[in-house]
């Protein structure tokens, strides 16, 4: 069977924040009536829902894709509801893809909620006895910053990356964070404020860490072939993978206290898996991407993920940051939408908040930061326990 070719024809989203007086629900509603308004579309021809959420959702947040359409109306279609960790909404974009592509439905609608808990990312659970996570936490002390701190030293150590470079990140990404609406921080930062921010974990300063956030975002996807009956301006989904760990990846893993000490696989295997998975279906590579969404959940993972989805070799990170190589009009437009450390993190929509920019973007619609003669887009996110999601987009 030939599988039909998927556009996606709306994006809508929830600005990200902290929003202690709605829940998921009025996050997501929000996103889901600003993409049908996007797509020109009327809810009833939505004819699947894909929808993903964390945890912080409580209990209904397991049928989170029942409770939105409640709100808009229920028409009887299949709704799904997923959880794949940070790659929870790339897993709800796919199968929306794949719903579309089998040929079982024409148009379908991904969509990423979440509400974080104040601080660091915990694990709750009604059975700690068979929660890792709740373990890890509890006996070890070690939340999310503290993996990427060790992974880090490693780097500079391997690569000699300066703290200079670390804090160069944050610099450039508020630059794009503060012209965006829906971001969260809006503050241009200098080097000499994000050195001296605090020292979070060592060499991690605050200002270099992404914040745990709210938000929601909405994907409208149809057939190529009917694309244009709702948009004049259609982005094709050329590929949306999921990549899983590879054994011998030498990651300090999160939920883990030991990882391999040999190294049997690439770093973040998970993610290398599913963006080798992307260029192989969509005959894409790296150097035909202008422009990349990938999870800065930490200065660190910005230079690594680099050399993870294969935009450089081992080590050159830092050099593509210092020569402007990942700046708006240079290589590859790297974040323009601030990324996550203008958003934080909202580790349901996050995924799906990203292809939204990239579709944006393709559509020259991104006002100041709009990167020029933009064809190509890609967004890379990845999760705990090795998940991981990427998309390639095109015009």
């Amino acid at each position: 069977m030939i599988a039909k070719e998927v556009a996606i024809i709306g994006v809508g989203m929830h600005p990200w924040g902290k929003f202690t007086q709605k829940t998921f629900i009025d996050l997501g509603v929000e996103a889901i009536a600003k993409a049908l308004a996007d797509a020109n579309i009327e809810w009833k021809k939505i004819e699947t829902i894909c929808s993903g959420i964390y945890i912080w959702g409580g209990n209904a947040g397991h049928l989170s894709g029942q409770y939105l359409a409640s709100v808009f109306g229920e028409t009887g279609i299949p709704i799904v509801n997923v959880y794949n960790a940070c790659a929870t909404g790339a897993s709800a974009l796919r199968l929306a893809y794949l719903s579309i592509a089998s040929g079982q439905v024409d148009i379908a609608l991904a969509i990423g909620v979440d509400i974080s808990p104040e601080g660091f990312l915990t694990a709750k659970s009604d059975n700690p006895r068979q929660d890792r996570d709740v373990l890890r936490w509890r006996m070890v002390g070690m939340p999310n910053p503290t993996y990427w701190a060790l992974e880090c030293r490693k780097r500079m150590q391997r690569y000699g990356t300066t703290e200079k470079d670390l804090a160069g990140v944050k610099v450039l990404l508020s630059q794009y964070g503060a012209q965006n609406p829906n971001a969260r921080y809006k503050k241009v930062y200098t080097l000499e404020e994000v050195l001296t921010s605090k020292m979070v974990c060592d060499p991690l300063r605050l200002y270099e860490i992404c914040a745990t956030s709210d938000g929601a975002a909405a994907l409208i996807l149809c057939t190529a072939n009917q694309a244009r009956q709702f948009t004049s301006k259609p982005i094709t989904v050329a590929a949306t993978t999921i990549g899983s760990a590879i054994y011998g990846d030498p990651t300090l893993r999160i939920s883990a206290i030991s990882s391999p000490s040999k190294a049997e696989a690439p770093l973040l295997s998970e993610s290398y898996s599913s963006s080798q998975q992307a260029y192989r279906l969509s005959g894409i590579g790296p150097e035909d991407i202008d422009i990349l969404e990938l999870p800065d959940n930490s200065s660190w993972h910005y230079l690594q993920y680099l050399e993870t989805c294969g935009f450089c070799g081992d080590g050159e990170a830092e050099r593509m940051l210092r020569e402007g190589e990942t700046k708006i009009g240079g290589r590859v437009a790297v974040c323009p939408s601030g990324g996550f450390s203008s958003f934080g993190e909202a580790i349901g929509a996050q995924a799906v908040w990203q292809v939204a920019e990239v579709v944006t973007q393709l559509r020259g619609q991104s006002g100041s930061r709009q990167v020029e003669r933009a064809k190509v887009g890609m967004a890379q996110t990845y999760g705990l326990m090795g998940n991981s999601g990427t998309t390639i987009l095109k015009v």
